[in-house]
């Protein structure tokens, strides 16, 4: 097994202000993994796994395929009861909203 440090870097990142700035963020509050239809469910609860034990309170993992939702916490993962997601730092997103814009015909 090779004991090299792994680095994660989530699709979309959110950080409480005030925060120091730099080059790379080390510790988000919120990381977003958006599915990809390569995407594997063990590799997806690898990475799940990962960004809790980093310390990041808060992980959402969202299928624009499928039109699913999972989040994570120190309490474990699990499949929302809506398509609203909501933590105290970004508030609430309705994912029922993004999700229609993607069967809406492009222009």
């Amino acid at each position: 097994m090779n004991e090299e440090p792994r680095y994660r870097i989530p699709d979309i990142c959110v950080k409480a202000l005030p925060h120091q700035v730099t080059p790379i963020l080390t510790q988000p509050d919120l990381a977003i993994e958006i599915v990809s239809p390569d995407d594997e469910v063990p590799e997806m609860l690898a990475k799940i796994g990962d960004y809790l034990a980093a310390g990041i309170p808060h992980v959402w993992v969202v299928d624009p395929y499928k039109r699913t939702l999972v989040e994570a916490d120190q309490a474990g993962i699990r499949r929302p009861a809506s398509r609203l997601l909501a933590t105290p730092l970004v508030g609430e997103i309705d994912f029922a909203l993004l999700f229609q814009q993607l069967d809406e015909p492009a222009e």
